[in-house]
């Protein structure tokens, strides 16, 4: 397993490359950010933000603007933050997708969010079909989020083309800030293709998927991309007309009241990231399991491109933090969910754990 000469991303992660000289994609994005020849021009990005919304405002949307979608994070708050902080007085509907086990901090940031100006709605599924859905992800495919991360970017885009919402003020454009092919990582616009590949990994195999367990296409439809999308509305990424960075994002979310954890969220080094979901903690282990890194290296990645820290001190906090085993808090709670036993959970974990990339050596685990 190799991995990225400047950052610490391996290569074994989904959409990831490497030029000549070993750096990979998101690092080479990254530099675009910066100053130099071919570096992002964001005063212009800026102007095209406010003429975006120049436009919005005079549409006639039947009820609302904009819509975010929104978890209560701290990247929401900040998506939520910068359409009301604009001087077009938009009315924002947020809509948040609940569908797992929300965290009470979790909650707590969410009710911020009508507290800032605008209306929250909160969507969630039908628990027969989902908490199905959700073992299938978990059991077959060692991905308890694989339906979930679909729904959550879906049901926001079907509002919107059913209320004529004019924009989606969508976060980071994932194919961009951590690797991706660059016909979508460079749009600022989330496309059907960005929708199958980075959210819903393809949503035809999850309809396949879904019909293979006797899941019927009526069943799954909020989980798909809505076809109506571009007769009403377009979904926009902020980070394409601004610097994404979870840092920034913080004092943005902060500023109205965002609360973090009192220490750092199992598995990683940061208090604020992933907070507000439960089932996020097994997604995020079972991609150390299958790809050899998790949510501790996603975070030392962006703050060594930040030059916040340096990769030898990355590396520091990958080993401290990485290897954490869940805790029963996560797993005991899952179980419930899924109508599983806690044992039953950790067996099917551990039948994820790629032998490719780990070695066994004294009933313990290291990456080869």
């Amino acid at each position: 397993m190799n991995s990225c000469k400047r950052c610490l991303i391996p290569s074994t992660k989904p959409h990831i490359t490497f030029d000549s000289d070993g750096v990979c994609n998101a690092c080479l994005s990254h530099d675009k950010k910066k100053k130099g020849k071919s570096a992002i021009d964001w005063e212009k990005r800026n102007d095209q933000f406010l003429k975006l919304l120049k436009i919005v405002s005079k549409k006639s949307a039947t009820h609302y603007d904009v819509l975010v979608p929104v978890s209560g994070g701290k990247d929401s708050i900040s998506q939520v933050a910068k359409i009301l902080e604009s001087d077009f007085s938009l009315r924002v509907l947020a809509v948040s997708v609940d569908y797992g086990i929300k965290t009470e901090i979790g909650r707590r940031n969410l009710d911020l969010i009508p507290a800032m100006g605008c209306t929250l709605i909160t969507y969630r599924p039908n628990l027969q079909i989902h908490k199905n859905l959700v073992r299938i992800g978990f059991e077959k495919y060692g991905d308890p989020d694989l339906f979930s991360h679909a729904l959550l970017h879906a049901i926001p885009l079907r509002i919107a083309a059913n209320f004529k919402i004019p924009l989606v003020w969508c976060g980071e454009n994932s194919a961009y800030e951590y690797g991706g092919p660059k016909e979508i990582a460079e749009s600022p616009e989330m496309s059907e293709k960005w929708f199958n590949d980075f959210a819903a990994h393809g949503s035809k195999a999850l309809n396949e998927i879904a019909k293979e367990e006797g899941i019927t296409e009526e069943e799954t439809l909020m989980y798909t991309f809505p076809k109506n999308l571009e007769k009403t509305t377009e979904a926009h990424f902020m980070s394409y007309y601004f610097p994404w960075d979870s840092s920034t994002n913080l004092e943005t979310a902060q500023r109205y009241g965002f609360m973090a954890l009192d220490k750092p969220f199992e598995g990683t080094f940061r208090k604020y990231h992933g907070i507000d979901e439960k089932i996020h903690r097994i997604h995020q282990y079972l991609k150390l399991m299958k790809f050899g890194y998790g949510r501790a290296t996603d975070h030392a990645c962006e703050e060594i491109r930040n030059g916040r820290i340096t990769r030898e001190e990355g590396k520091k906090l990958v080993m401290e933090f990485e290897y954490q085993e869940i805790s029963n808090e996560y797993l005991e709670d899952f179980a419930n969910f899924i109508g599983w036993d806690v044992g039953k959970c950790k067996e099917v974990i551990e039948r994820f754990r790629n032998m490719k990339i780990w070695r066994k050596k004294n009933n313990s685990y290291s990456l080869r």
